[in-house]
């Protein structure tokens, strides 16, 4: 059985720039994002890990895996 807690967590994403740019065009600040959904714990060392969308029967989908040292905060909803 799957823990039903639901968070939010603000984490920091790595991402690209869409194509050559100059270095004083790069933006310096981070990609902040906000995800909501059920938290799994102990799921993936290391990480933060939490599902979009679970079923009766416990089937998990969208699962997103967030390593640790993006994490901004975690809050219970």
């Amino acid at each position: 059985m799957i823990d039903r807690t639901k968070a939010m967590v603000v984490w920091h994403d790595a991402h690209a720039e869409l194509s050559w740019v100059a270095f004083d065009d790069i933006d310096p600040e981070p990609c902040v994002v906000e995800t909501i959904g059920w938290l799994l714990p102990n799921a993936k060392k290391g990480h933060v890990v939490v599902a979009q969308s679970i079923t009766n029967e416990d089937g998990l989908d969208n699962v997103l895996c967030i390593p640790v040292g993006m994490i901004v905060s975690v809050r219970v909803i």
